[in-house]
C-alpha cells in the first residue's frame, strides 16, 4: 500500500504491483505532452492492463504534439505473449514509439516512467514493485530524461515489433 512520504507532500513510497498501476495511471492522466518509459521486460502487471492501455491511447490522441517513447531491454517476453501495448503501439506507431535498448543505464536494475517536466514514477529494481512516485520531481526528471535520450539515440527499432500493411 502507498504511503505519502513524512518529508514531502508530493512523494509516495511504493510497494507492490497495484501501487504501480495506480501511480502510473495517474502520470498519465496529469500529463499533455510527452511520457518515458524506461523497463526491462515491459512488466504486465503494470504496463499491460486495458486501464493503462486505454489511457495511454487517449493521452496519445489527446493533442497532435503527445507522444510516448518506450524504451525495453527485453523484448523477448512482449513479442511472445502479444502484449497489448506493443498492439496499441502499432496501431498509433507515430505516437507511441518503442525501441530496444542497446546500451545499458547507469543504474541497471532501475525502472521508470517519466510524465512531462515533473511527474516520475520510479522503480529501484524492476523486477520488485518497490520505487516512489513524485508529482514535483524537476530535478531528478533532468538527470534521467537526459539519461533516457542518451539510450533512446543508441536504441534500436524491434522488427517484430512492427506490422506490415499490405
Amino acid at each position: 500500500m502507498a504511503e505519502q512520504s513524512s518529508t514531502c507532500k508530493t512523494l509516495w513510497l511504493l510497494d507492490g504491483a497495484a501501487d504501480f498501476r495506480h501511480y502510473s495511471e495517474q502520470l498519465v492522466t496529469q500529463n499533455h505532452r510527452s511520457i518515458a518509459i524506461l523497463t526491462h521486460n515491459l512488466d504486465t502487471l503494470v504496463y499491460g492492463t486495458p486501464e493503462l492501455v486505454q489511457q495511454l491511447s487517449n493521452f496519445a490522441r489527446s493533442s497532435r504534439n503527445a507522444q510516448v517513447q518506450i524504451l525495453i531491454k527485453d523484448t523477448k517476453h512482449a513479442i511472445e505473449t502479444g502484449h497489448i501495448l506493443v498492439r496499441l503501439a502499432q496501431r498509433l506507431s507515430s505516437k507511441i514509439l518503442m525501441r530496444k535498448m542497446t546500451v545499458e543505464p547507469n543504474n541497471k536494475e532501475m525502472g521508470f516512467m517519466l510524465g512531462d517536466t515533473d511527474k516520475l514514477l520510479y522503480k529501484n529494481d524492476d523486477a520488485l514493485h518497490r520505487g516512489f512516485f513524485n508529482s514535483a520531481a524537476a530535478a531528478e526528471i533532468k538527470t534521467l530524461r537526459e539519461e533516457f535520450n542518451y539510450l533512446w539515440q543508441y536504441a534500436e527499432l524491434e522488427p517484430e515489433f512492427h506490422v506490415l500493411h499490405i
